[in-house]
């Protein structure tokens, strides 16, 4: 079995620091329509706060 993780970076350019946290939605979908299967996400930055940063989507290869 192979895996394959894509880097997130959650835009945080508003004022309250909400983030964006929709942008991952696009390529779940890309990545579904081209056969592979997601698994899950991992954080992997967190700001000094432990609010997190970035985090990698996991999918099972097609």
């Amino acid at each position: 079995m192979k895996y394959e993780y894509i880097r997130v970076r959650v835009d945080k350019n508003n004022r309250a620091m909400n983030g964006d946290m929709e942008s991952h939605r696009e390529t779940i979908d890309r990545k579904a329509t081209a056969g592979a299967r997601y698994e899950g996400w991992f954080p992997v930055t967190q700001g000094p706060a432990g609010k997190t940063v970035e985090f990698d989507l996991v999918f099972e290869a097609a």
